[in-house]
C-alpha cells in the first residue's frame, strides 16, 4: 500500500498505554513511528499522534508531503 518506505520505527501502543495507566488525567500523544498500519491501535490509547515522515513522498522527510497518502491516513485516523 505504501509508496515508499517510512524512516522512523513503527509505532506500538504499548507505550503510549503505560503513560495513559499511570497519567489517566493527562493527554498523551504518540510521537514516533506512526503510518496507515498503526494509527488506529495508536489512537485507541493515546489522545493524538504526530505524524512526519510517513506522510512524506517516498517516507524521505526531506520531500514534500504526499497529499493523497496524507488525505488517505486521516480518514483510516477517523475510522472511515
Amino acid at each position: 500500500m505504501r509508496r515508499g518506505s517510512p524512516v522512523g520505527t513503527t509505532a506500538s501502543a504499548s507505550l503510549p498505554c503505560a503513560v495513559k495507566q499511570a497519567l489517566p488525567d493527562t493527554p498523551v500523544l504518540a510521537y514516533t513511528g506512526v503510518t496507515h498500519e498503526t494509527v488506529r491501535e495508536v489512537l485507541s490509547v493515546a489522545d493524538g499522534c504526530l505524524v512526519g515522515s510517513s506522510l512524506k513522498i517516498a517516507g524521505d522527510t526531506w520531500k514534500a508531503v504526499d497529499r493523497e497518502w496524507a488525505a488517505d491516513f486521516m480518514r483510516i485516523a477517523r475510522g472511515r
